[in-house]
């Protein structure tokens, strides 16, 4: 090649050469924005379903504490159940003792099983260490439900929105070790990443509810309580197989048993036993009626509920100075022939009655009905300023100018991604009834996942740059 030629080819590869480095260098700008928002997406996308993970966590961990309350109001009523018990045969020993009424009596009329049942009361001695030691678990366990149980609650639903937003830090701050500032702050600092909440359904998603009156608590407390039988009525009837009177031939003595286990409308505890002989007598006066022999007799109660006692007369210790039916008449009005009821050791009963203080059932919270069709679900924008890209962070690299530009971001703009997740209720298997499980907060089944982010874009930069100016707040 001549000198002439090669001095027309050097211009021309000096030229092919400038075009390709310039293509490289823009080459190299778009790669690194667009490696820029692969990464962030991850970022983003990480600390989504971490948001929605401490939300799915907080709220099993409400289903935890609410099946726990219903625990220790089980427990609270079992305690209320074994004082009256207690009680009732502390009252029944003394009574034995006393032989009002008599043991060989009771077996006469009622045969030998409630003959030795009355007997053995004989095995009864004082209960009132007890009856203090169930004071005692119940006071414990009231102070379990409201200031450890309730206060937790409170705690965890007070405290979510912070949790989840330092959770979604944390894994931004994880995915970008290489700055020494958290990935996190406003959108005006240009030496940090911008997080920013555009749609939000955490608020109002769950509510706190008295647990007194009404309600899904009270009802699976009760339905819980179905399943003790020690809980249930305590009922019995025996009847002595002979004519007493001839006034009244069809009529005869009775042994009545009555007692329960009851949820006030106050959410406390009350339980009673009573048992009396109930013997047929007849006078000239009234007739034939049944004249009461209270056996034993036991009751717990909450003295901050409505009193329905104050209208109860006070029943006298014995009745050798005047005649039963007499004082019936005169101070308590009983139904004495068709009642069917231990009137006599009830009054007893109300008259010693254990008085235990006790706050009730505390408040418990619950997805509100209208919303347990719909997960608590978040969108996220995550936006990373221009300076922090490699190509425009000032590392040495040579910028093209002119037409070959690099026109993807500008100083002073972002890369923006948006990301979305939710947590959501999935039962493990279906239910045995084969119906849909409604989203609560008394079943642990709350997760997590990911799903397709709809508000940026519906939303457009006004609602994200509105968002960003709130998280600044």
């Amino acid at each position: 090649m001549n000198k002439r030629a090669r001095g027309h080819a050097l211009p021309l590869a000096l030229g092919l050469v400038s075009a390709g480095v310039l293509a490289l260098v823009v080459l190299h700008d778009h790669g690194n924005t667009a490696a820029a928002r692969v990464r962030l997406t991850h970022a983003a996308d990480a600390a989504a379903y971490s948001g929605a993970l401490v939300q799915a966590r907080a709220l099993n961990l409400l289903a935890y504490i609410n099946r726990t309350q219903a625990a220790h109001q089980i427990a609270l009523a079992h305690i209320a159940t074994l004082a009256s018990w207690a009680q009732f045969g502390q009252n029944e020993a003394a009574r034995l003792r006393r032989g009002n009424p008599p043991g060989m009596l009771i077996a006469m009329f009622y045969g030998p099983t409630h003959a030795m049942a009355y007997a053995s009361a004989a095995r009864i001695e004082s209960v009132s260490g007890a009856l203090a030691h169930f004071a005692d678990a119940h006071a414990r366990h009231d102070a379990l439900v409201h200031d450890v149980l309730s206060s937790a609650a409170r705690a965890v639903l007070r405290d979510l929105p912070e949790t989840r937003q330092q959770a979604m830090r944390t894994v931004l701050s994880a995915n970008y070790p290489e700055w020494p500032l958290p990935a996190l702050g406003p959108p005006s600092r240009r030496d940090r990443l911008a997080l920013a909440f555009v749609q939000d359904r955490w608020p109002g998603f769950v509510q706190r509810y008295s647990g007194r009156r009404g309600g899904t608590f009270r009802a699976m407390v009760l339905r819980a309580t179905d399943r003790y039988a020690f809980l249930g009525p305590r009922r019995g009837l025996a009847l002595n197989p002979w004519p007493v009177s001839l006034r009244c031939p069809t009529l005869r003595h009775q042994l009545r048993r009555l007692g329960g286990t009851s949820l006030t409308r106050e959410g406390t505890w009350e339980s009673v036993d009573t048992q009396s002989h109930h013997a047929l007598r007849s006078n000239k006066y009234i007739g034939c009626y049944y004249r009461e022999y209270a056996m034993g007799w036991g009751k717990v109660r909450n003295p901050g509920q409505t009193d329905r006692e104050v209208s109860l007369p006070h029943a006298p210790a014995d009745f050798s100075r005047q005649s039963f039916w007499r004082w019936v008449q005169e101070n308590a009005g009983w139904d004495l022939l068709n009642g069917r009821g231990n009137p006599l050791a009830y009054a007893y009963a109300s008259q010693q009655r254990q008085r235990w203080h006790g706050r009730g059932m505390a408040a418990y919270a619950e997805v509100p009905l209208g919303r347990a069709g719909q997960p608590a679900g978040f969108e996220i924008v995550v936006r990373q300023p221009a300076e922090l890209l490699p190509a425009l962070a000032g590392s040495g690299a040579s910028h093209a100018g002119g037409r070959y530009a690099y026109a993807g971001l500008a100083p002073g703009e972002h890369v923006t991604v948006t990301s979305a997740a939710e947590a959501y209720f999935a039962r493990p298997r279906p239910r045995d009834d084969g119906r849909e499980e409604i989203a609560t907060l008394f079943r642990p089944y709350w997760q997590a996942h990911l799903v397709a982010a709809r508000g940026a874009r519906r939303q457009g930069h006004k609602a994200v740059r509105s968002a960003e100016a709130t998280d600044e707040r």
